[in-house]
């Protein structure tokens, strides 16, 4: 229970202080991961600035847990070569988020091929983002433990990818929490 109060707090407290703060957890983060330093620059810009965009329902931490989850942090293909980046995107989720978004149609227009997506780490987090927040709002109805599972192309609403997230999750928001606390202290 103090476990699941504290990620709470530290997910209401994330949106008041996400400025600047976001981009150096995220980049740091990455950086870790052993993502290129010019891959975790553009992802962690791209991050802070979608967290102002969409709706904040959708907690940023969330997209950190999902590139954890795909790969590890990895700019790869999956799936057979179907699935492209740090997120594993399929073409399709790339056409649905450009239903909505003019940025991504535009995108999309301009980079016909999908395996191209993999040149564009800030591309992959911009549509993996809105991809979920398009998901949970469409799709499931609010409802995340379907749109987790979902993201990987499960069916069944329990199963261990929904797992391996929720454990990627609470360990970034206590990371971040952590962040947080060493950047209070600074100020």
């Amino acid at each position: 229970m103090k476990k699941f109060v504290t990620i709470i707090v530290a997910i209401l407290l994330s949106h008041f202080v996400f400025c600047g703060t976001l981009y150096d957890f995220a980049y740091q983060f990455m950086r870790e991961k052993k993502v290129p330093e010019q891959h975790a620059k553009l992802m962690a810009k791209t991050l802070e600035e979608e967290s102002k965009k969409v709706p904040s329902s959708i907690d940023p931490l969330y997209l950190l847990a999902f590139g954890m989850c795909e790969t590890g942090f990895v700019n790869t293909f999956g799936d057979k070569g179907k699935a492209v980046g740090y997120f594993q995107i399929h073409e399709s989720a790339v056409i649905y988020v450009a239903n909505f978004y003019e940025d991504v149609r535009e995108f999309k227009k301009n980079h016909r091929i999908h395996s191209e997506l993999i040149k564009y780490p800030d591309w992959q987090l911009r549509i993996a983002y809105r991809y979920v927040y398009l998901i949970l709002k469409h799709v499931y109805d609010w409802d995340i433990v379907q749109a987790i599972s979902a993201y990987n192309g499960r069916k069944d609403r329990y199963n261990q990818y929904t797992v391996n997230f929720f454990k990627y999750y609470s360990d970034i928001v206590n990371q971040y929490t952590k962040h947080l606390s060493l950047y209070a202290s600074k100020k």
